[in-house]
């Protein structure tokens, strides 16, 4: 069978292999003109650690490189590149690039439930990572190699005749093992596949062996780049990440904005706290969330910050593609969203005997400070100002009108059809009455303004 894994070893020389780039020539070893199209190539390893230095994206870099490979003499028809993530759901990212796709690549990612499935399990990149191999080189006209894999009987029949794989470990344990307890080093694999009718000549091999560290290098750089974002996305938000990843990161730097403020609180929960296990209680929470900051998330929201067993979310208005009204409808039907989800999930607890839980929103729309507030070794990227506050007043007027969900006037002014009124009462740290509206399948029709105006408890 016409393959080759190194010897564990024979690992690749890094830019030892004499210099890669643009240029003129023929290729090969023994083909005429191959050595001299490699002496006249100008440095593509130094260009692709400039690349990882302007932390470029993939989807930028593969298909530039694989047309600077093809300039210079190089017969790559297909290139893909991988690595490992550090995310709360998404495990390794995958981008294609191939010649015939008119220069796009195409880019995916893969769960970490993905990562234990038998079809990752039976690919290159799982083969050199659980074994800490460098390199995989398999030539796919043979039928025998073609049976190692079922990529390569894909690969084959799209016309492509050799393939490389080369893979680097950083050499730093990765966070977590893979589901089926497979440890390893955070990592970068890249692959090079030809249409070439004699496959990579020993010369093309050399040649991609020497880009196996730089090629590392940009996919280490585009994934700690993701892995910013992902990681500030997913416990800031996305609109505070984004402004922390462009340099909002002093104390005091925040500016005025207009939103839709969305705030859930969980009713009874000092109760469930005290009578069910840590654990039950644990997941309780994340149920909750799942019902009130996953339906933010799916209206196009931004969830804050978790307060508890409270949810402190905004929907920032941009005056274009983000409308007041548009926003204010997002945060009705988010709110509805909300409250089927918590349906279903009591259908559920019912069916485990479990208590169901419940819980109010209030809605109310205004102008915050967002930015940073804390002290300059602990920050908190957030919205503070009178608006904030009321949102959470109006969540605590929601049990005793006996609704699920209450508006503020603001909020009622951006879309009225949306809401009924329901009377006004004082809320604690709010001067005067407060107008108060309801979804209007919460309120029977001779109820609406009949709403009581005693205090309610903060």
């Amino acid at each position: 069978m016409a393959r080759d894994v190194m010897d564990r070893d024979a690992r690749p020389q890094g830019l030892s292999g004499g210099s890669v780039g643009e240029g003129a020539g023929k290729r090969g070893d023994n083909r005429e003109g191959g050595a001299a199209s490699r002496s006249d190539d100008p440095n593509i390893a130094d260009w692709l650690m400039r690349r990882a230095l302007r932390q470029t994206r993939l989807s930028d870099a593969i298909p530039a490189l694989g047309r600077k490979l093809a300039a210079a003499g190089l017969p790559v028809a297909r290139i893909n590149v991988g690595g490992f993530m550090l995310h709360p759901v998404l495990g390794a990212l995958d981008l294609t690039w191939d010649a015939q796709s008119e220069g796009a690549a195409r880019s995916q990612t893969r769960t970490r439930r993905a990562l234990g499935s038998e079809a990752f399990k039976n690919a290159p990149f799982y083969y050199l990572f659980s074994r800490d191999l460098p390199e995989l080189r398999h030539r796919l006209a043979d039928p025998e190699a073609r049976t190692r894999f079922p990529l390569f009987e894909r690969l084959h029949e799209e016309g492509l005749t050799d393939y490389l794989a080369l893979y680097v470990g950083f050499e730093k344990p990765l966070a977590a093992p893979l589901d089926d307890g497979v440890e390893g080093t955070e990592c970068a694999m890249c692959s090079f596949a030809t249409r070439d009718p004699e496959g990579f000549s020993e010369d093309d091999l050399a040649r991609l062996r020497a880009l196996a560290l730089p090629i590392a290098l940009v996919i280490k750089t585009a994934i700690a780049d993701n892995f910013a974002q992902a990681l500030l996305d997913t416990y800031l938000g996305r609109l505070s990440g984004r402004n922390v990843l462009t340099g909002h990161v002093q104390k005091g730097d925040g500016r005025l904005i207009d939103c839709v403020l969305w705030y859930s609180d969980l009713r009874g929960s000092t109760a469930l706290s005290s009578e069910l296990e840590i654990e039950r209680y644990f997941s309780t929470i994340n149920d909750y969330f799942d019902c009130t900051a996953e339906a933010v998330l799916d209206h196009g929201g931004e969830v804050l910050k978790f307060i508890g067993d409270g949810v402190m979310a905004i929907f920032p208005i941009d005056g274009e593609t983000r409308t007041a009204e548009a926003m204010g409808r997002a945060a009705a039907e988010t709110a509805r969203d909300a409250l089927a989800r918590g349906h279903a999930l009591n259908l559920r607890r019912a069916r485990e005997r479990l208590d169901p839980i419940a819980f109010g929103i209030g809605l109310h729309a205004g102008r915050v400070m967002h930015g940073n507030v804390g002290t300059d070794r602990r920050l908190d990227m957030t919205v503070t100002g009178p608006a904030a506050n009321q949102v959470v007043r109006l969540e605590t007027a929601t049990k005793a009108a006996g609704v699920p969900v209450i508006a503020s006037a603001e909020f009622a002014e951006l879309c009225p059809e949306e809401m009924v009124p329901i009377g006004a009462r004082e809320l604690p740290g709010i001067p005067g009455l407060t107008e108060l509206f309801a979804l209007p399948e919460d309120v029977a029709p001779e109820d609406a303004d009949a709403a009581p105006q005693d205090d309610v408890a903060g």
